[in-house]
C-alpha cells in the first residue's frame, strides 16, 4: 500500500497565475526578509508584484508579518485570501486564520512544539519543521530559520533550486562571504528537509512577461518625482508612514545640489520649508496626521503670504497617535478645512505608485504657478506597500515655475508689488537679493507691497485675489479617471489606495453580470463639480469607498453635486485596507436590499 507521502506525490500540482503568500512571526524573526526574497523570485518569473507589511511601531518584538502577491495580471492590492502561510509561531497562525483561503498550505516552525490541533481545519495542508532549532543547531543563529523556510516554500511552489540560489546570492553577496555562506548553507538545509519530508510541489507558478517592471512604494515614487522635478529642499521630522520619503532623499538629493534637513519638530519643518520656498527653492515637506496638526498654522501662513510649498500628507489611523503603522484615510477634512481663517489650498490624491511620481511633479508646478500650499494626500497602504510598475518616463516631466521673475524682468517694472492685484489673482514673484525685487512678507493682512494693512477695501480685494485661485486652478488640476461600461447604472468613487480593491471588485461583480463604473477621484479640493456631476448623472446609485468612519469624502461630494441622494458610503476603519470581496460584497448587499440589480 502506498504511503501518505507517496499518495501526496501523485497529486498533480496546480498551475497558479495569481498567488498570495503570508510570512508571520515576531519582529526580528526575518519575516520581511522572506517577503523581499520572494519579490526577487516573482520578478525573475516576470510576475507583477504587490506586497504589504504589518508591523508595530517598534524596533524589535511584537507581531510582524508580510504579505506578497504575484500575478500574471496587473495588481494594485493584496488579494482576498492567502494561499500559503509561513508561520514562525502559533500567534502568526492565529493572526493569519481569517486571511487564509479554504485550502491553504501552512509551513509551521515546530521548534517549540507541534501546531495545536485547533488550527488544523479541514482543507488545510500543514507542513511542520523545527526551523529555529535547525538553524541554531547547525548555524548557531536562530535567524537563519527564515532562509530554511524560504527553501521549503520554494519546493512547495515548484521553484527551481537554482533560482533560489541565484536570488540568495544577489541579496547577500555584497554583505560579505560569511553572511552569504551561512545563508546558502541554511538554504541547503531547507532543500534537504523538503526532499525527505515533502513529496513534491503543490503549485507550479505561471510565468509572466513583466520582468522589466520596477517595484516601488508610493513614498519612493513621490520622493523621486520631487527630485526630478527640480525639488531641491526637503525638510521633515520622523513620523510613520512619511519618514520613508526623507530616508529615500537623504543619500540622493545632495548629489543634485539639494538639501535634506531633519528638524526638531513639525513646527520647525513647515516654517523652515516656507523660508526655503520664499528664498526660491522648490520645497516639499512630509508628515502624517499628528505632524499635520502642528503644521496647521504654518500652512495658513504660506497661504496668506502666497508662498508655494508642497506638503506630502501620509495618512494613518488617528486621532492622536492612533495606530502609526495602520492604514486609514481620515484626514480628508483636515487638509481641506483645517485653519483659522480662510486661504486657498489644493489637495491632490494619487492612487498608484506611478501616479505618486507624476502627481508629485504636478503638485510642484501647481504650488509655484498659483503660489499657494498644495497637499499631496497619500495613505499608509499607498505610502509603504510596493507594486510593480513601468519604469518612470522622465521625458514627461515638465517644470513650470509660474510668474517667477528675473532681474531683467524686474528692471522693466515701474514698481515691484509682490502682491499686485491682477486679473488672475497671481502676482509676480521675485527671489530675495534680486535687484528691484524687495518686498515685505508677513502673516498679517497686507497691501500690494506687503506692508501690514487693516484697510477694509484692501482686505476685501486681497481675500478675493487669493481665493479666486481655487476656481482658476481647476483647469490644471488632475481630472478623475473613469473605468467600466458606460451602460452601467451603479457607480463607485474612491481615492488613494482604494484604487486596487475597487478595480478587482468591479471584475468580481462583472462575473455576476453586474456592470459597474468607477471614478477615481484625483483632486480632493477644490471639488471638480463638472467632473463629478457628469459621472453621477449617468448613474442610479453611487458608492463612495473610503477608509474612515464618517464617510468624509462622501459628505464633501454631497455638498457640491446635484442629486446627493444617490451617494452612499462604504467605509472601513479597522486599520486594514479594503479587500476586493469586501467592496463587491457591500455593493451586492445594498443592491439586493433595494432590488436594483
Amino acid at each position: 500500500m502506498a504511503t501518505k507521502l507517496e499518495q501526496e506525490s501523485e497529486l498533480q500540482s496546480a498551475v497558479k497565475n495569481d498567488i498570495t503568500i503570508m510570512i508571520g512571526g515576531q519582529g526580528g524573526d526575518g519575516t520581511l526578509t522572506v517577503v523581499n526574497l520572494l519579490g526577487r523570485v516573482f520578478r525573475d518569473l516576470g510576475l507583477n508584484i504587490y506586497d504589504a507589511r504589518n508591523v508595530l511601531s517598534r524596533i524589535r518584538g511584537g507581531p510582524a508579518d508580510g504579505v506578497i502577491r504575484g500575478s500574471t495580471r496587473d495588481i494594485y492590492c493584496i488579494g482576498d485570501s492567502v494561499d500559503i502561510l509561513v508561520a514562525f509561531d502559533e500567534e502568526a497562525v492565529q493572526a493569519g486564520l481569517l486571511e487564509l483561503s479554504e485550502t491553504p498550505i501552512i509551513i509551521f516552525d515546530s521548534s517549540k512544539g507541534q501546531l495545536s490541533e485547533k488550527f488544523k481545519k479541514p482543507g488545510f495542508s500543514v507542513y511542520q519543521a523545527p526551523l529555529g532549532n535547525m538553524a541554531a543547531s547547525e548555524l548557531r543563529r536562530n535567524i537563519f530559520k527564515n532562509t530554511i523556510a524560504f527553501a521549503i516554500l520554494g519546493r512547495l511552489i515548484g521553484l527551481e533550486d537554482a533560482l533560489l540560489i541565484k536570488v540568495l546570492n544577489s541579496r547577500y553577496a555584497r554583505r560579505g562571504k560569511e553572511a552569504l555562506d551561512s545563508n546558502l548553507k541554511a538554504l541547503q538545509m531547507g532543500f534537504e528537509f523538503a526532499t525527505k519530508n515533502i513529496p513534491g510541489s503543490r503549485y507550479s507558478l505561471a510565468h509572466g512577461d513583466n520582468s522589466q517592471r520596477i517595484l516601488s512604494t508610493g513614498n519612493e515614487a513621490a520622493a523621486f518625482g520631487f527630485l526630478v522635478s527640480g525639488g531641491r529642499f526637503f525638510i521633515g521630522y520622523p513620523i510613520t508612514p512619511a519618514t520613508d520619503i526623507m530616508e529615500w532623499l537623504t543619500p540622493r538629493l545632495p548629489k543634485f545640489g539639494g538639501v535634506v534637513k531633519q528638524a526638531e519638530d513639525e513646527l520647525a519643518v513647515i516654517n523652515m520649508g516656507i523660508g526655503a520656498a520664499y528664498a526660491g527653492a522648490r520645497v516639499m515637506v512630509a508628515t502624517s496626521g499628528p505632524g499635520q496638526s502642528l503644521m496647521t498654522e504654518g500652512v495658513g501662513h504660506a497661504g496668506e503670504a502666497e508662498v508655494p510649498i508642497v506638503v506630502a500628507q501620509c495618512q494613518r489611523v488617528g486621532p492622536s497617535t492612533g495606530e502609526p503603522t495602520k492604514n486609514e484615510q481620515s484626514d480628508v477634512n483636515h487638509v481641506v478645512y483645517s485653519s483659522h481663517g480662510e486661504f486657498p489650498r489644493l489637495v491632490v490624491a494619487p492612487g498608484t505608485a506611478d501616479e505618486c511620481f507624476f502627481m508629485t511633479s504636478e503638485a510642484m508646478n501647481l504650488a509655484e504657478k498659483y503660489q499657494l500650499p498644495v497637499f499631496l494626500l497619500l495613505d499608509q497602504a499607498l505610502c509603504q506597500n510596493s507594486a510593480s510598475i513601468e519604469p518612470f518616463d522622465l521625458s514627461k516631466i515638465i517644470i513650470d515655475r509660474g510668474k517667477l521673475v528675473n532681474e531683467e524682468q524686474l528692471g522693466k517694472l515701474s514698481a515691484y508689488k509682490r502682491y499686485e492685484f491682477t486679473e488672475d489673482g497671481i502676482s509676480f514673484r521675485s527671489i530675495p537679493s534680486q535687484e528691484g525685487g524687495e518686498s515685505q512678507v508677513t502673516g498679517n493682512e497686507h497691501n500690494e507691497f506687503g506692508s501690514v494693512s487693516t484697510d477694509k477695501t484692501n482686505r476685501l480685494r486681497m481675500m478675493r485675489k487669493r481665493m479666486m485661485k481655487l476656481e482658476l486652478a481647476k483647469k490644471d488640476l488632475p481630472k478623475g479617471r473613469t473605468f467600466g461600461p458606460k451602460s452601467a447604472k451603479i457607480g463607485i468613487i474612491g481615492f488613494g489606495s482604494t484604487y486596487g480593491p475597487i478595480i478587482e471588485a468591479m471584475q468580481q461583480l462583472a462575473e455576476k453580470s453586474i456592470d459597474v463604473r468607477f471614478h477615481q477621484i484625483r483632486t480632493i479640493w477644490p471639488i471638480l463639480e463638472d467632473d463629478l456631476q457628469e459621472f453621477v448623472d449617468q448613474l442610479d446609485y453611487v458608492f463612495v469607498v473610503e477608509n474612515n468612519y464618517q464617510g468624509q469624502l462622501a459628505t464633501l461630494i454631497k455638498n457640491y453635486i446635484n442629486h446627493p441622494e444617490k451617494i452612499q458610503s462604504i467605509t472601513k476603519f479597522d486599520g486594514s485596507s479594503f479587500k476586493p470581496k469586501e467592496v463587491a460584497g457591500s455593493i451586492l448587499s445594498s443592491i439586493s436590499s433595494k432590488a436594483i440589480a
